[in-house]
């Protein structure tokens, strides 16, 4: 039903800073479509892949996933109705503001806004990125993988579950238990498109994830991060599930972005695993309390004994 999620729609008290992030560290490009209201940020050929807007409250995030056409469009509406979310039908600034052809939108059981959309346009002009960077991966073999993933701490973890998996039919790849429950989804090879946490400590976004065609790109974004430590929020590592090597920097919104390189892709004898923890190394987040940073410590530990290790996934 989903094929992809293909954009992101982000909230911000303090849109400067964030324009400044995408394009001087992560390397994507900005078109102001509103002189300090709404920026469109490009990753590749289309039009959009976040559209940033202005805001003065709280910040927020939304996604928007695509699915095929206007029949698959109906079907998920009609889906999404019977299990009692209200959709509502997009208007036509809001369609042209993204650049799609059709658009519904409703709120998930934690408030978040999700969009479905179909025909997300190509831009006019080549992509052009805000530093030299080798791309951003968002097809493999001709097949769209979308901008990245999104990690969600969990409110209702039950009702999300039952949302993402059940009504818009994702598929579970793995699980975790340590440090806490969480839980992933894919929609397309991408090894998840979503994933879900149940930490108990409210909803709350806890990263969203764009992925390097060039592991030098890690590295150089890696560089300019380390001339403001505290921006970076969690080190640089490996994880155990997409095996994507990453780093976490901390978005002006004070949730974090993930620029990442070489995630794995699912086929169709993939066999749902449980993780013995998040990551194969590295990854130490500098924000938990000392007791809960160092068990992530031993649970890294307790892998390296194991002598786990996981090939580099080709990324074309």
């Amino acid at each position: 039903m989903i094929d992809a999620l293909s954009y992101v729609l982000v909230g911000t008290p303090d849109l400067p800073a964030w324009v400044r992030m995408a394009t001087e560290i992560a390397g994507l490009q900005a078109d102001e479509v509103e002189a300090g209201r709404t920026v469109r940020l490009r990753a590749d050929e289309k039009l959009q892949r976040l559209l940033l807007q202005a805001s003065t409250g709280k910040p927020s995030l939304g996604m928007g996933y695509t699915v095929a056409n206007a029949d698959v469009l109906e079907a998920a509406t009609s889906r999404l109705e019977a299990a009692g979310f209200a959709v509502t039908a997009s208007t036509p600034e809001e369609r042209a503001l993204r650049g799609v052809a059709g658009m519904v939108h409703f709120r998930d059981p934690d408030g978040y806004r999700v969009e479905l959309a179909y025909g997300l346009q190509d831009a006019e002009t080549p992509f052009a990125p805000g530093r030299p960077i080798g791309g951003f991966r968002t097809q493999a073999g001709g097949v769209d993988l979308g901008i990245g993933h999104t990690a969600l701490m969990a409110g209702d973890f039950a009702a999300m579950k039952h949302l993402y998996q059940d009504v818009l039919g994702f598929r579970m790849s793995d699980r975790a238990s340590v440090p806490f429950v969480a839980e992933f989804f894919h929609v397309n090879p991408r090894h998840h498109t979503i994933g879900l946490a149940d930490t108990g400590t409210g909803p709350g976004v806890y990263h969203f994830m764009l992925e390097y065609k060039d592991w030098d790109d890690v590295g150089r974004a890696y560089d300019m991060a380390l001339e403001h430590p505290e921006s970076i929020g969690v080190s640089l590592g490996r994880h155990s599930n997409d095996h994507v090597t990453s780093f976490y920097l901390r978005t002006p919104d004070g949730w974090m972005l993930e620029l990442g390189w070489a995630g794995r892709l699912i086929g169709p004898d993939w066999e749902v695993t449980d993780l013995p923890g998040m990551s194969l190394w590295g990854h130490d987040r500098t924000w938990l309390p000392p007791e809960k940073r160092e068990h992530a410590r031993q649970i890294l530990k307790n892998i390296a004994a194991s002598g786990l290790r996981a090939p580099i996934a080709p990324t074309e």
